[in-house]
Parts: structure tokens; sequence; C-alpha cells
């Protein structure tokens, strides 16, 4: 038992002389909205692709899309483009996936969600 007790006495002593660590983190991001640039109609539980107002966005930035529903109609949840193009290079999104928890017609300009935009490295 007091072998135990001895060792574990001697592990405490060495974390006790340690800091604890600690991180810092930093996110700074623009906050972008995304408008539908058709009208489309839209039943409730359907997941549909609608055309945005084009958004380019410079080489290397990640996107976050905004989880708070946005539109009465239901949620943007993903953004994208005809083709795919690396996170290394500019790309503009031309639409984004919508789904619906109600009945109805999005308007052509109407708000469909928002995205924040953050610049990696």
């Amino acid at each position: 038992m007091f072998r135990i007790t001895g060792k574990i006495k001697e592990i405490e002593d060495k974390i006790e002389g340690k800091k604890q660590g600690g991180a810092k983190l930093e996110i700074v991001g623009q906050k972008v909205p995304v408008f539908a640039a058709e009208t489309v109609e839209i039943k409730a539980g359907e997941i549909k692709p609608i055309n945005i107002s084009k958004i380019c966005l410079p080489k290397k930035t990640v996107l976050m899309p905004s989880a708070y529903i946005q539109h009465k109609l239901g949620n943007m949840v993903s953004l994208g483009e005809e083709t795919p193009v690396p996170f290394e290079h500019e790309r503009c999104l031309e639409y984004a996936i919508f789904v619906a928890v109600k009945e109805g017609t999005i308007k052509e300009g109407e708000l469909v969600g928002t995205i924040v935009v953050l610049h990696a490295e």
C-alpha cells in the first residue's frame, strides 16, 4: 500500500509544479447575407437547391452557414457552385441547399440565410 501511495505522492508533486495550459482563440469573420436569385415553390420537408445572387470569395476562405433560421419557410444548410473549386482558389457561390419546414414560396430577392466568411492560411 505504501508503495502505491508513495508513487501517487511523487506524481502529485510533479504536477503541482506545473501550470495549467491555456489557449487563446480569436476568430474574425465577415457576415454575408444570401439572397434568392429566383422565385421557388417549396413544400414542407423538401430539400431543394435554390439559385442565389452570386457571392465571390477570395482564395483560402472557410464558410460557416448560420444555423439560425432566417427565412420563415426553412433554413439554408449548404452553398455551392456548378464546378467545385479548391480552397486555394477564388470561388463564386451560385446556389444554396434549402431545407423547408413549411410550405410556401421563396421570392426572388428574399434573404434565405447568412454565412460567416473566415480567412484562413
